[in-house]
């Protein structure tokens, strides 16, 4: 039996550690055109949201990683930047509500970063029951 597996065990682990490696940087690949947090507040806001919204919250997490924070009245993920100021990706739970997507899979709706205004400014609101609404 050895003879058998000599001379295979170095071409198998360096296939299985090949595979591995594919499959470790499949996770990490971002949709084409989808900016990194740090390019967000040079892009401008049409730009950014035009890259940004509606995309489902896995391709998010798969671009640029855990957040660094969550929201805790809106269902969303918080960036930190490396200039100290935050990016805030909103996400649409209706889906999520209707049973129809996962928080996975749940769209993003809204994006607040340095270029982009306050929610408010939005018509939406930081606390659901004061009255905003959704665009």
């Amino acid at each position: 039996m050895g003879a058998f597996f000599r001379g295979r065990t170095p071409p198998a682990a360096a296939l299985a550690a090949l595979t591995a490696a594919v499959f470790l940087l499949a996770g990490k690949t971002a949709p084409a055109g989808l900016p990194g947090p740090e390019e967000l507040p040079i892009m401008g806001r049409e730009a950014a949201e035009a890259a940004l919204l509606g995309l489902p919250r896995q391709e998010i997490l798969n671009a640029w990683g855990e957040p660094d924070g969550s929201l805790s009245g809106f269902f969303g993920d918080i960036y930190q930047l490396e200039s100290g100021k935050c990016i805030t990706v909103y996400y649409d739970p209706e889906p999520m509500n209707r049973g129809a997507a996962d928080s996975c899979t749940i769209p993003v709706q809204y994006i607040s970063c340095p270029v982009i205004p306050p929610l408010e400014e939005a018509g939406l609101s930081p606390f659901p029951c004061s009255g905003g609404s959704y665009p």
